[in-house]
C-alpha cells in the first residue's frame, strides 16, 4: 500500500487556526495576541482557506469582506491555539488524502487538553473530509517532525523518546510505526538541540526545517546545544547531496524573567507565502532574505511574534495546513 507525507510546501487546502480567547494561554495579553492573530490571518486569506476554530463567529468583524470568503469559522470546544500539535496530520494514501488523527497529551499532561484530543474527531462529524479519519493509538505532535515529502523524516529524541509521550514504546518500536504510517524510508535523530523557553521538549519546527527535497535551514548561535545539533546535522547529511543553510537566532528574549523560544526557523509555508516570525531584532532582516533566496516562487513575508513567544510558542505551532484534497469545498483561492 502506497503511503506518503506530503511536505508543506506542496499544494493546500486551507491552514486551521483556533482564536484565542480568555481562556486559553492568551488572557494576560490578549487584545496584543488577538491583533497578531489578524495579520496571520489577513496574509493567510488573500489567497487561501483559514478553517478558524472559535466559540462564536465574533472574529470575523477583523475582516474585510473580501477576506472573509475564505474564512470559515468552526465551532467545536478548545482548549488552547496551539492546532499543529493536536490537529491531524494530511496523508496519501493509494492517492486519496487522508487526516492521521493521533493522540495528544499537551505534551506530556503539562497542560489541560481533552477538549484539544477531540477536536478531529468533531471536524469529522462535521463532515468537513473527503475521506475518512484514521485514529492512530499513539501520542504525537505536528510540530515535533519534519518531512521532505521523499521520505526523509527529522525528530529529536528528546520529544519522541521522552518518557511522558509514549513509555511503552521502544525507539525501534517508535521508529517502525513512524514508517509505516507515514511511508518514510529513512529517520534522522537529533540527539542535540533546544531553544531555552520551549515546553514542548525540544519540538523540531523550531530548530529544523526542510524548504525543498533537499535544503534544509536550521537555527544557529553559540549556544551548545545548538551547536551541537549543527553537528549532528552535517554529520547525517554529508555526502547525501543536501544543502544546509544556517539561519542565525534573533537575541535572547525574556518575559518576566523567563526566556523565550524565539525563532526564525518556525516559519509557515502556504500555497503563495511564507510567513516567518520576527521578533524586531537585528537578525529579522537576515532571516527574511535568507528565506526569500530559498523560496523564490513564493513571497516572504515578516510578522512580529514578540506577544507569542510569550506562552512559548510562535508562527508555525498556531497553525496546521491540510494537503489539497482533503477537504470536501473550500472557496476557491481568492486572486490578489
Amino acid at each position: 500500500m502506497k503511503i506518503r507525507l506530503p511536505a508543506e510546501w506542496e499544494q493546500q487546502d486551507g491552514v486551521v487556526m483556533a482564536w484565542p480567547i480568555c481562556t486559553t494561554d492568551w488572557n494576560e495579553n490578549l487584545i496584543a495576541v488577538q491583533e497578531t492573530y489578524v495579520q496571520i490571518i489577513s496574509q493567510i486569506a488573500d489567497h487561501q482557506l483559514v478553517l478558524l476554530i472559535a466559540p462564536t463567529n465574533e472574529p470575523t468583524q477583523f475582516f474585510s469582506p473580501k477576506l472573509q470568503k475564505n474564512i470559515r469559522i468552526i465551532h467545536v470546544p478548545y482548549n488552547d491555539t496551539w492546532t499543529r500539535d493536536y490537529i491531524g496530520l494530511s496523508i496519501e494514501k493509494e492517492s486519496q488524502i487522508h487526516l492521521l488523527n493521533f493522540e495528544f497529551n499537551a505534551w506530556g499532561e503539562k497542560f489541560d487538553f481533552c477538549r484539544d484530543n477531540r477536536v478531529n474527531e468533531l471536524f469529522e462529524k462535521n463532515n468537513l473530509f473527503k475521506h475518512t479519519t484514521i485514529a492512530i493509538p499513539f501520542i504525537l505532535e505536528g510540530g515535533s517532525i519534519e518531512c521532505n515529502g521523499d521520505g526523509v523524516l527529522i525528530t529529536t529524541s528528546e520529544c519522541l523518546l521522552h518518557p511522558n509521550r509514549n513509555p511503552s514504546y521502544s525507539k525501534l518500536e517508535i521508529e517502525a510505526l513512524l514508517k509505516s504510517t507515514f511511508g518514510v524510508h529513512s529517520i534522522i535523530w537529533l540527539n542535540s538541540g533546544e531553544i531555552k523557553g520551549d515546553d514542548t521538549n525540544s519540538h523540531i519546527d523550531t530548530l529544523v526545517r526542510f524548504c525543498d527535497k533537499k535544503t534544509l535551514v536550521y537555527a544557529k548561535d553559540e549556544s551548545t546545544e545548538l551547536i551541537e545539533m549543527e553537528n549532528e546535522l552535517k554529520k547525517h547529511f554529508r555526502n547525501k547531496a543536501f544543502n544546509l543553510i544556517p539561519i542565525y537566532q534573533p537575541q535572547c528574549k525574556t518575559f518576566k524573567k523567563r526566556n523565550l523560544p524565539a525563532s526564525y526557523v518556525n516559519f509557515l509555508i502556504t500555497n503563495k507565502k511564507v510567513l516567518v516570525p520576527i521578533y524586531n531584532d537585528k537578525n529579522d532582516q537576515l532571516a527574511i532574505s535568507t528565506l526569500q533566496r530559498l523560496f523564490t516562487n513564493r513571497k516572504v513575508v515578516g510578522i512580529n511574534c514578540n506577544e507569542l513567544i510569550k506562552q512559548n510558542g510562535s508562527l508555525h505551532c498556531i497553525t496546521m495546513h491540510l494537503h489539497k484534497g482533503i477537504l470536501k469545498q473550500f472557496p476557491h483561492e481568492q486572486k490578489n
